[in-house]
């Protein structure tokens, strides 16, 4: 898998080398989060909660610019695949090709010649927040439907995050009563917080080492050196790591709340993130508060869990976005 900044600085100078102008904080968001699979509205809630329509008009003239550099009808779909096949990007990707920046601020990529204004200095000159722009995958992450009501839970898990340190989160409460679309609405509001920032849902009833395999194929995917553990990525990155459905691993019955037999690895892998020292978080969204997680609540100051109610007056700006205009009804 080609590094993310490799693409952004091939992007960049292809976009330099016609236009003039390097790329710009929204195409960078865009090119990100179409290399890592993500749809139109999940780009537009990581950059800065912009709406989708904004983030379609701006792809739009991206893949205009960047296919007329390469001879190419570029979409979200086929951008990535038709980049990985382009044989330019593979001579820039190779380290077979010698990269020599000479003062004439121009790069020697084999025997050819680009005018760049260096993408990674370019960055490193502009005003950043608090950290670097996180890698974020929202891709298996449902559609947020609505954007309404939530503000003092949003400030509460805030407080609990950015303030208090908080490492491990359980949000509960009824099926369908908004309790993804709350943890979406909070990663569009602290998402620079973060290094990495990744959801992961319990739907399929994933073993713990696929959840752990395919979480370190996450963190890893910007680092030279992989590590062994994700407590370890936890503690050398900031890390957000959303885990839905966690119910799923529930038993049902009399022994409703208690981990599945096969599952039971997943309450000492929870356990570990809320006691181990680290600078990240993990979110928990489940139906039901599972016992472990109500005691590790009473021992660990660095464990919290927020029940989540219905959304009371706010609900009525769902009903008008549906059509339903008689208030009385």
């Amino acid at each position: 898998m080609n590094n993310i900044e490799d693409v952004l600085q091939y992007a960049d100078n292809l976009i330099f080398e016609t236009t003039g102008e390097n790329i710009s904080p929204v195409e960078e968001a865009i090119l990100k989060g179409v290399w890592q699979g993500q749809k139109y509205w999940q780009i537009a809630i990581a950059f800065n909660n912009c709406t989708e329509q904004h983030i379609k008009k701006e792809a739009a003239k991206l893949w205009k610019k960047l296919g007329q550099a390469l001879g190419e009808n570029l979409n979200k779909d086929n951008f990535r695949s038709k980049l990985e096949k382009n044989k330019n990007f593979l001579d820039f990707n190779s380290s077979s090709y010698c990269l020599l920046q000479n003062n004439q601020n121009t790069i020697n990529i084999g025997t050819q010649f680009i005018q760049t204004n260096n993408y990674k200095q370019k960055s490193s000159n502009s005003p950043k927040p608090q950290h670097q722009t996180p890698i974020i995958d929202l891709t298996k992450a449902p559609e947020l439907n609505y954007n309404y009501g939530r503000t003092s839970e949003v400030s509460t898990l805030k407080e609990w995050i950015l303030e208090n340190k908080t490492k491990l989160i359980t949000i509960y409460g009824l099926s369908g009563i908004g309790k993804t679309a709350l943890t979406l609405k909070l990663i569009s509001e602290i998402k620079t917080e973060f290094d990495y920032i990744i959801y992961r849902s319990l739907d399929n009833l994933p073993q713990l080492i696929t959840l752990k395999d395919e979480l370190k194929q996450f963190f890893s995917q910007s680092q030279s050196n992989p590590l062994p553990e994700i407590i370890d990525y936890f503690n050398s990155s900031r890390c957000l790591l959303i885990i839905d459905d966690v119910d799923n691993i529930f038993q049902f019955g009399n022994l409703a709340g208690q981990y599945l037999t096969e599952y039971k690895d997943y309450s000492k892998f929870f356990q570990q993130i809320a006691t181990s020292s680290h600078q990240s978080c993990l979110i928990l969204i489940s139906s039901a508060k599972p016992p472990d997680i109500e005691t590790l609540e009473i021992q660990n100051k660095h464990t919290k869990t927020l029940h989540l109610q219905g959304l009371g007056k706010d609900a009525k700006a769902i009903l008008r976005e549906k059509g339903l205009k008689d208030e009385d009804k």
